[in-house]
C-alpha cells in the first residue's frame, strides 16, 4: 500500500488565511497585470549595481532605485538620517543611550512621514552598515508611500506594509536581515528587524511566486532557516491539486 506524502507548511492555518487575504487585496489594487508582472528582487549588481562604502550616499541611490523598482514616482520624497544607538567610548562606556533601566534599547530602523508637501523617510545611521538591511528598511517605507501616500488605505498597517514589499519583490532582504548580529565590546548581541517572522515571510514569497510561475532558483540567497521555510511552503502550494 503506498500513502500519499502529506506536505504542511510551516505557518498556522490562520495566518494562512490573513495572508493569502491582504495577497489578494494588493493582486486587485495594484491590477492583475502589474501584479503578475513583479519579480523577485535579488542581492545582486542585476538589481543594485553599487560598490557599497556605508555612507549616506548609499542610501540616496538605493532609495532612487528601490523606488524605481517599486514603481514609484519620488520626486516629493525627502530622505533624512537619524541615530538612536548607544555611543560607546573607547574606554568601553556610553556617552549616550535611549537605554531603559535594564540597560536595553530599542530603535526604529526607519520611519515614515508625509504632509501636505512631502513625504520625509528617515534611516537609522547603524543600517548604513549593512546593505541588505539598508534595502530592506527602504524597501518597507517605500512601501508606506504605495498604501498611504498613494491614500489605498487610510490607517497605517505594518504587517500589510511588510507584505507590499514582499510583493513587490524584496521578500530576501526582508527575510535576511529578521535577525542582525553585532559584536561590542560585551560579545555578540543580537536585534530583530521588521515586524512579520521568516516563516511568513518565506510562505509569503512562495505564494507569489506560486501565482506568477516564477523560476524560483532565488532561494540559494536565502538563509538556511528561510530557505527551510521556503521549500515547505513551495512544496505545500505545488501539491495542492495533486
Amino acid at each position: 500500500m503506498f500513502w500519499k506524502k502529506i506536505y504542511k507548511l510551516p505557518i498556522t492555518q490562520e495566518d494562512k488565511e490573513w495572508i493569502d487575504n491582504d495577497l489578494a487585496w494588493l493582486r486587485a489594487e495594484l491590477g492583475e497585470e502589474h501584479f503578475l508582472g513583479i519579480k523577485t528582487i535579488t542581492p545582486t549588481r542585476y538589481f543594485y549595481d553599487r560598490t557599497w562604502d556605508g555612507t549616506e550616499e548609499d542610501a540616496h541611490f538605493i532609495l532612487a532605485r528601490t523606488m524605481e523598482l517599486m514603481d514609484v514616482e519620488g520626486s516629493d520624497v525627502k530622505l533624512e538620517f537619524y541615530t538612536d544607538s548607544p555611543i560607546e567610548m573607547q574606554d568601553g562606556g556610553i556617552l549616550s543611550s535611549p537605554a531603559d533601566i535594564t540597560g536595553k534599547w530599542t530603535s526604529a530602523a526607519g520611519t515614515y512621514e508625509q504632509n501636505e508637501k512631502e513625504k520625509i523617510i528617515s534611516i537609522e545611521t547603524s543600517q548604513l552598515k549593512n546593505t541588505i538591511s539598508l534595502i530592506s528598511t527602504i524597501a518597507h517605507e517605500v512601501a508606506h508611500i504605495i498604501l498611504l501616500g498613494e491614500n489605498r488605505i487610510e490607517e497605517n498597517d505594518e504587517f500589510l506594509t511588510d507584505l507590499t514589499a514582499i510583493t513587490y519583490g524584496f521578500g530576501i532582504f526582508l527575510g535576511n536581515s529578521r535577525f542582525n548580529y553585532a559584536n561590542n565590546n560585551s560579545g555578540w548581541s543580537m536585534n530583530s528587524q521588521g515586524y512579520l517572522p521568516e516563516q511568513i515571510i518565506s510562505y509569503a514569497m512562495a505564494w507569489l511566486s506560486y501565482q506568477r510561475n516564477e523560476n524560483t532558483a532565488y532561494d540559494k540567497f536565502l538563509s538556511d532557516s528561510m530557505k527551510k521555510y521556503f521549500t515547505k511552503s513551495i512544496e505545500y502550494l505545488n501539491n495542492l491539486e495533486k
